[in-house]
């Protein structure tokens, strides 16, 4: 039960600064299996990221994107969402298209997709964290001098520069449809002028720049000519395995100990709401208890897709 039951902290919900609705912000980041380099950024693979995450907020229009950035053999998303299984559907769906899409290109069959790690992101600080994390994703591995000069598929560009990322998306047999990328607003960031927050994106990737480069030279790496890692082996995997703990929440020490109070008390009511209806089943007599609000039933969590990923 712990490991699927998935639970929001409702008291770190805000506004949507694009819809105004009530949501909960998620990091999530999702590894190809074996750690192998499926999303290679070759042009190919940016049409298909692209593609399905523009789509995606078309079918989806509640949900907001904050950030995204895709590595080689990992994805990032920043997003928000009003109700736990709204994420779960939108999680779902992107993830299935992605993993069939690149099975198809690749030549490939069966999971391409671990399944996510999903993580409430409680405050506006820890939020502009988290995309300064993303923007940094290929200057903190030493693979482009300036977030600016990144070549993977991400929101950078859109950060930076303001405006949609141009996409499209094409079922079989019909016409590609139009599905630029919208990049929406952290909250907390929507009293800004657009030239006020692209000058603060551009702070936030010239620290990242700044930062990386002593680093870089002291490990005496050089940056690596782009045309180089497109042509890797999809195959390829890295030398070394690092991956860090998931942490609960992306949040401060209060925050992480509401997050395990909130998610004890969520998994006992299960256990009483579950034994209820063991005892409703042997005799229809016997009182049925509700699950907890503000949580996904694992039974809804959609844990493994037809095809590739978990969306918790």
């Amino acid at each position: 039960m712990a490991a699927t039951l998935r639970i929001e902290l409702v008291e770190y919900r805000y506004q949507s600064p694009r819809t105004g609705a009530w949501m909960s912000m998620y990091d999530v980041v999702v590894k190809v299996v074996d750690d192998c380099f499926a999303f290679v950024p070759t042009a190919a693979c940016r049409a298909l990221i692209l593609g399905v995450l523009g789509r995606a907020l078309q079918l989806f229009p509640h949900i907001d994107c904050y950030g995204f950035h895709v590595m080689s053999n990992h994805m990032h998303l920043l997003i928000g969402a009003r109700t736990l299984r709204e994420k779960s559907s939108y999680l779902a769906w992107t993830l299935r298209e992605i993993s069939k899409r690149f099975n198809k290109l690749l030549g490939r069959t069966g999971s391409l997709l671990e399944q996510n790690r999903c993580t409430q992101v409680v405050s506006p600080e820890h939020a502009l964290q988290r995309l300064r994390y993303l923007m940094g994703q290929a200057t903190a591995q030493f693979l482009v001098r300036h977030p600016d000069d990144d070549f993977f598929p991400c929101s950078t560009p859109a950060l930076l520069h303001g405006g949609a990322i141009p996409a499209t998306f094409s079922y079989a047999g019909q016409e590609p449809l139009d599905c630029p990328v919208r990049i929406d607003r952290l909250p907390g960031l929507e009293a800004l002028t657009p030239r006020a927050h692209r000058d603060l994106m551009w702070q936030l990737a010239d620290g990242l720049a700044a930062e990386a480069r002593p680093r870089r030279k002291k490990a005496g790496t050089r940056i690596p000519d782009p045309e180089t890692i497109r042509r890797l082996d999809p195959r390829t995997r890295p030398r070394v395995r690092t991956r860090s703990p998931k942490p609960v929440v992306h949040g401060d020490a209060e925050h992480i100990e509401a997050w395990h109070e909130a998610h004890a008390a969520a998994r006992d009511a299960y256990t009483l709401a579950t034994r209820a209806f063991q005892r409703w089943h042997d005799d229809p007599s016997q009182p049925l208890l509700p699950w907890p609000p503000n949580t996904l039933p694992p039974a809804f969590a959609r844990t493994r897709c037809a095809v590739g990923a978990g969306t918790g």
